[in-house]
């Protein structure tokens, strides 16, 4: 089963119209409070690794759990999803286990905060927010066991939980979590810091909706969406062709003797989408180097790239994941079986990246040799017309 959200207001939302300028209001104005929870967290937080490293990653989404601003795409829906239970005003969930949650987090030191917006009765949007905690147990100090066998060996497993309850701390629950942490006054104080951060977004979110009305707000929301799927689609179809395209890269080993470890991938656009298949990728690994990827994250990843690389202004939402199809074969190293162990996956994670690199610039290469060639052959007619 799927989680209940619990609304004491079954007022349907209206769509409405919004003027381009309200739009642009509103998009920055998110973004400023997304920006506003990195600062709430570098403030508040102990861990240097959440302080000056910045291992932590925000978002805002819609009342359905599209990431409208944030990072690494959104995590409401593996919650949604994995959480058997209600959702009430003044809720905060906490999580950490990435089997739980199909892996939207990818390994236990990083833990999930997420909370859900209400206002007047209705959610009107989520926030969340997850931080790498130095230390959640484990066999060994950091809780990044090279040769952890199991998820088991490397700490603190949390489902999705209610650190806060209708707004009431659940102080034991937060004693038990903090008790398994070798810097338990760190885990405390990073763990409060995730919490304040997304309270400010909720803040934002309802000052927003109060003053321009939340049909308005929800509707712009859509809208925002919207835009990002027209343009990602205009992407797609300028620079990536309709032939498949591989690349493969290498874990050179698994600290505990066994590699190289392949990863590969394959890329084609079929009409408007953008499929990716990382079939051919080696078995899952019997150490910690397993990394589990959630599909929408890779997206997110994909989406990224694109943008950085051909249109840095297009703002970086989930509206365009119905652009891309994404398989990962099941018992592989990016979607191992439980209780792989999971968290030295930063390695694997740093491979994705390359091997999305490449597709992408090989897609481009060939886009632009043909154009080129379009370009030749439209001069070559030209030539012959005058001649």
């Amino acid at each position: 089963m799927s989680a209940r959200i619990i609304e004491t207001n079954s007022t349907p939302f209206n769509r409405v119209t919004v003027d381009p300028v309200t739009l642009d209001i509103l998009e920055n104005a998110l973004r400023n409070a997304r920006n506003e929870m990195d600062a709430t967290l570098a403030r508040t937080a102990m861990s240097p690794g959440i302080r000056e490293q910045g291992d932590a990653f925000p978002l805002i989404a819609d009342r359905h759990g599209r990431m409208v601003v944030g990072q690494f795409g959104s995590f409401i829906g593996g919650f949604l999803d994995g959480y058997d239970g209600e959702i009430e005003e003044g809720d905060v969930f906490l999580l950490n286990d990435p089997y739980s949650c199909a892996g939207a987090i990818s390994h236990l030191n990083d833990q999930l905060i997420i909370v859900p917006v209400f206002l007047s009765g209705r959610v009107i949007a989520w926030s969340a927010m997850f931080g790498h905690m130095t230390d959640v147990g484990g066999k060994v100090p950091g809780s990044l066991p090279t040769n952890a066998a199991s998820i088991f060996e490397e700490g603190l497993r949390m489902p999705p939980v209610k650190l806060y309850k209708r707004g009431e701390l659940q102080a034991d629950l937060l004693r038990i979590a903090c008790h398994q942490s070798r810097m338990p006054e760190w885990f405390k104080a990073d763990l409060h810091a995730l919490v304040a951060s997304c309270r400010v977004a909720g803040r934002r979110v309802i000052e927003l909706s109060q003053r321009f009305g939340e049909d308005v707000f929800d509707t712009a929301l859509d809208e925002l969406l919207a835009r990002n799927h027209r343009a990602m689609r205009q992407l797609i179809q300028s620079s990536i062709g309709e032939e498949l395209v591989s690349f493969e890269d290498y874990l050179c080993d698994d600290g505990i003797g066994a590699g190289p470890f392949k990863i590969k991938c394959s890329m084609q656009r079929i009409g408007e989408k953008v499929v990716l298949d990382f079939t051919g990728t080696d078995p899952q690994s019997g150490s910690s180097i397993n990394f589990y990827l959630n599909e929408n994250m890779l997206k997110m990843f994909f989406g990224i790239y694109m943008i950085m690389v051909f249109d840095p202004q297009v703002l970086v939402n989930d509206g365009f994941y119905d652009l891309i199809e994404v398989t990962i074969p099941q018992g592989s190293l990016l979607k191992p079986d439980f209780p792989a162990a999971l968290s030295c996956r930063t390695h694997a994670l740093g491979r994705i990246f390359d091997v999305l690199g490449a597709l992408l610039g090989a897609a481009h290469t060939g886009v632009s040799q043909r154009r080129r060639l379009l370009q030749l052959a439209a001069l070559d007619v030209l030539r012959l017309r005058r001649a």
